[in-house]
């Protein structure tokens, strides 16, 4: 299964820069939306409004995914599964919560919001199989995920080029600056203040990111790759990697996942 590192999760970490107060607050009006899945020999990847939220291994097991910074309102679910091994049965179970705050999350729910079965006799002859649900959230950030103006690939490379020099140099406040965007959204997403956000975000570049070592973009290898709900917003990548990957001397790595819109005329990470 695919492991993000200050995307979807980083959450966890904001919700502890609360205090009771903020908290209590908060609870009143804040949703969480999770997608949760159980799989039985499928490998394939999860999917809200385009954007990849999770990947699934193969192996027999249960997973989530947060939501909420991929919402645009009236919303697409979509699961792409294929059979692990071609002579064996396969399933897969998939759906969304909708809680509040304080609610306690488990791996094994099928959804409260809605939920999906992809059973055996539903894959094809290629071991292929989909399935695909609409839901509405409050949670609506179709302003700069799906009306994000259209980029030309070549301008999208040379700011993701600008912006992994930024990471090289460990400008801190230089990043901070050209993820404005992700920042104002998060902070909406999971009920914390734009000023928590610019924190944790500041903390995890100088506190574990800025310590290890940055892979070098492979001449040649950077690509973007248009997703989201109307092929507007860019997936950069360095060959196989993300664009800001570090390695550890231990050999673990850290990636930040980078997302790029066109907005009111200039590039932004948006997510």
């Amino acid at each position: 299964m695919r492991k993000v590192l200050f995307g979807s999760l980083a959450w966890i970490t904001i919700l502890v820069l609360l205090n009771q107060g903020d908290v209590m607050a908060a609870q009143k009006k804040q949703k969480f939306y999770q997608a949760t899945y159980q799989m039985e020999n499928v490998t394939g990847r999860i999917l809200i409004n385009g954007f990849v939220v999770t990947e699934m291994d193969g192996k027999n097991g249960t997973g989530t995914a947060v939501l909420n910074p991929w919402l645009i309102g009236a919303n697409e679910l979509t699961a792409e599964a294929k059979k692990a091994d071609p002579a064996k049965p396969a399933a897969l179970t998939f759906g969304v919560s909708e809680m509040q705050r304080g609610d306690m999350v488990s791996t094994t729910d099928k959804g409260t919001l809605f939920s999906m079965e992809i059973k055996n006799k539903d894959f094809s002859a290629k071991g292929q199989a989909s399935a695909t649900k609409q839901f509405k959230s409050d949670l609506d950030f179709k302003e700069h995920l799906s009306q994000a103006g259209q980029a030309k690939e070549a301008d999208v490379l040379a700011y993701a080029q600008k912006l992994y020099a930024l990471f090289v140099k460990k400008d801190a406040e230089g990043i901070l600056r050209e993820f404005e965007v992700k920042i104002k959204d998060y902070a909406q997403a999971f009920g914390a203040t734009e000023a928590e956000v610019r924190a944790e975000m500041q903390s995890y570049l100088t506190g574990e990111l800025f310590k290890l070592k940055l892979i070098a973009i492979k001449p040649g290898a950077l690509r973007a790759f248009a997703c989201g709900p109307t092929k507007k917003i860019w997936h950069v990548m360095n060959g196989k990697d993300e664009l800001i990957k570090a390695k550890a001397p231990d050999g673990s790595t850290l990636q930040t996942e980078i997302y790029i819109g066109l907005l009111d005329g200039k590039l932004k990470v948006v997510r």
